[in-house]
């Protein structure tokens, strides 16, 4: 039996992450997971690959507020009941979405704490209710998914064996152990072993009323080598090197951690901590 022991949602990309009891799913992933993400002055998406200090800031949510902490103790808040007209185009990868700007003053706040980038302002944008970004067709099986500003699934799924294996390995190899938070997962879970190479197998719910959808292994990038209290990277080549070395995926060549995951159902969920699931196809 698989069981759900940790949950997470990311309201602004690449910000720090919230743990939650429990969430509710949407055609985009977890209710509010990356609906907002920060910009440059080009309206192109900035992360804690160009800004490891991004890691620092805390994000706080309720029904009427984003709210934006610093390491220092200072905070902005964005109501989210404002409402505007003005839809500007921002890009994520290779994706151009409909998002709307939160003006001057969050803009001015983040470059003060961040530094800007390129010598450029910071913007933050929310993403427009209207606009659909699909996940690729290649990666579903007959299905059909969508999802804001995450890198391109609506989930992430980690377990805690991977991240056993992991840090015995960097143990033996003299390295310090990392916490789960390096890999910024929605769902963190017990009872499976090897999930990286479970594609396209599914974690059904005990009542069979819905799954998610393993559908491709994470290839992990330089944030896993990032503090995600500190900012600081005390060493850049881990822990992609010994996750290359593991070859957590069936995939040849990368650092694989988890697995980019979709929602069978349409229709709002409530998932919880301790939600326990079946492997199947």
């Amino acid at each position: 039996m698989v069981e759900i022991t940790d949950l997470y949602i990311y309201p602004v990309k690449s910000l720090r992450g919230i743990p939650v009891s429990s969430s509710l799913t949407s055609s985009r992933g977890f209710k509010y997971d990356r609906e907002w993400m920060i910009t440059d002055d080009d309206y192109f998406f900035v992360t804690q690959r160009q800004i490891e200090k991004m890691a620092t800031i805390s994000v706080l949510i309720d029904d009427d507020f984003l709210t934006l902490q610093s390491s220092k103790e200072h905070e902005h808040k964005i109501s989210l009941k404002k409402q505007s007209e003005d839809i500007v185009n921002v890009t994520v990868w290779n994706d151009v979405c409909g998002a709307i700007d939160e003006g001057d003053e969050v803009s001015y706040w983040l470059t003060k704490v961040l530094g800007g980038y390129n010598k450029k302002p910071l913007r933050l944008v929310r993403f427009a209710e209207f606009h659909r970004r699909k996940v690729p067709s290649k990666y579903l099986y007959e299905e059909e998914a969508e999802s804001a500003f995450s890198d391109q699934f609506p989930y992430l799924i980690v377990s805690w064996s991977s991240l056993n294996v992991l840090n015995s390995e960097l143990e033996c190899a003299g390295q310090s152990n990392i916490d789960i938070s390096r890999f910024r997962p929605n769902i963190v879970v017990k009872g499976v072993e090897d999930i990286e190479k479970k594609q396209p197998q599914n974690l059904y719910s005990i009542n069979k009323k819905y799954f998610f959808g393993l559908r491709k292994p994470c290839k992990r990038c330089k944030i896993t080598t990032i503090d995600q209290t500190t900012g600081q990277i005390a060493n850049p080549k881990e822990p992609l090197a010994t996750l290359t070395k593991l070859r957590f995926s069936s995939k040849k060549e990368g650092a694989f951690f988890g697995q980019n995951a979709t929602f069978s159902d349409s229709n709002s969920a409530l998932i919880s901590v301790g939600d326990k699931f079946k492997m199947g196809v």
